[in-house]
């Protein structure tokens, strides 16, 4: 099962590292409140270290089920749950417009499949 899940979220999490590095603008606008051209550099800067994130859950797809699979699974499991969080403290604060509470509920369905996949490879 890990296989499917790192393919799918791997491949999701390159789309829009890739975005965050060639279209900046449009992913700030879906999603904050004011935008300013400014806002591209840090997110262009940061967008290859999205996009490594997507191609290790690809190639860890490989792997069979064992502690490194399962110990990428609870980072992966935080790491979309810390994206969430920010993304609906943004939007309690003003900065983010309400289309960031879809993306955060996105977010913490993946989270949860993380989770149940930890907990399956551990229990195993």
């Amino acid at each position: 099962m890990h296989r499917s899940v790192f393919l799918v979220v791997g491949g999701f999490v390159i789309l829009i590292g890739l975005a965050l590095l060639f279209a900046p603008a449009s992913y700030f606008q879906l999603y904050a409140v004011a935008y300013a051209a400014e806002m591209n550099f840090p997110a262009q800067r940061f967008a290859p270290a999205v996009v490594a994130l997507g191609v290790v859950l690809i190639c860890a797809r490989k792997l069979e089920q064992g502690p490194f699979v399962g110990t990428l699974s609870l980072i992966s499991a935080f790491a979309f749950l810390g994206v969430a969080a920010t993304g609906v403290q943004a939007w309690v604060v003003g900065t983010a417009r309400s289309t960031i509470l879809g993306a955060a509920a996105l977010e913490i369905a993946v989270a949860l499949v993380f989770l149940w996949l930890w907990s399956r490879i551990r229990n195993h």
